[in-house]
C-alpha cells in the first residue's frame, strides 16, 4: 500500500516509523563484541555514547591496587618499627597525618588525624616522644604480615596489634590497634 493510497483511504497522514539503518559492518570475531552483545547494552542507537566496554568489571583489577608478594616488599620488622613511630607521633599531635597518606589505610589515617587534632587542643605537655620497645612480626600469607608491639607512649606502656598488606610495590598498614 503506498502513502498516497494510505491518505486517500483513512483522510489522514500516514504515520513515520524511525527504525535503525541495517548494519553493515562485518561481524566481530570477538565473542564480547558481537552484534547481540552491543544490541543489548545500548539498543539501536549510539550517538553520545563512548566505545568503551565498562561491562567488564576485571579491567579494575589490572589498574588498581596490585597485591605485592613478600620477597619483593622492604624488610617488615624495620620498616613497622619506623611506621608504628610516625603514627603514635602523629597520634601525640606532632607530626601531619598527610605524611602517612600512602602508608595507611583511609580511616587509620582519619582516626589519627582525630587524636592528633584532640592531643594539639589540650596542649603541648612535657613527655618523651613515644617509642616502641619491642616488635614481633609474623609473616601468615605471601605479601601479609602482622606486627605486635609493645610501645611506650602518652607516659604508659601499651600493647599495639598492626596488620600489614603488599601493596603496590610497598606496606600497606590495613589494621590498627593500640591497647
Amino acid at each position: 500500500m503506498s502513502t498516497a493510497h494510505a491518505t486517500a483511504s483513512s483522510g489522514r497522514p500516514a504515520v513515520m516509523r524511525l527504525v535503525p539503518a541495517p548494519r553493515t559492518d562485518p561481524r566481530s570475531p570477538g565473542p564480547d563484541w558481537g552484534d547481540d552483545a552491543v544490541a543489548a547494552t545500548t539498543g539501536p542507537y549510539v550517538q553520545g555514547s563512548l566505545a568503551v566496554d565498562f561491562r567488564d568489571r576485571s579491567v579494575d583489577s589490572f589498574f588498581g591496587p596490585q597485591a605485592t608478594p613478600t620477597p619483593e616488599l622492604p624488610e617488615p620488622g624495620a620498616w613497622a618499627r619506623r611506621m608504628i613511630q610516625a603514627v603514635l607521633e602523629t597520634y601525640d599531635g606532632t607530626r601531619s597525618a598527610d605524611q602517612l597518606s600512602r602508608w595507611v589505610v583511609p580511616e587509620i589515617r582519619e582516626r589519627a588525624q582525630r587524636r592528633g587534632q584532640l592531643a594539639r587542643r589540650r596542649g603541648r605537655r612535657a613527655h618523651r616522644p613515644p617509642v616502641v620497645r619491642t616488635l614481633l612480626t609474623c609473616l601468615p600469607a605471601d605479601g601479609v604480615c602482622e606486627v605486635s608491639a609493645v610501645v611506650w607512649s602518652d607516659g604508659r606502656v601499651r600493647a599495639l596489634a598492626v596488620r600489614m598488606c603488599g601493596v603496590d610495590g610497598r606496606w600497606l598498614i590495613t589494621a590498627w590497634e593500640l591497647g
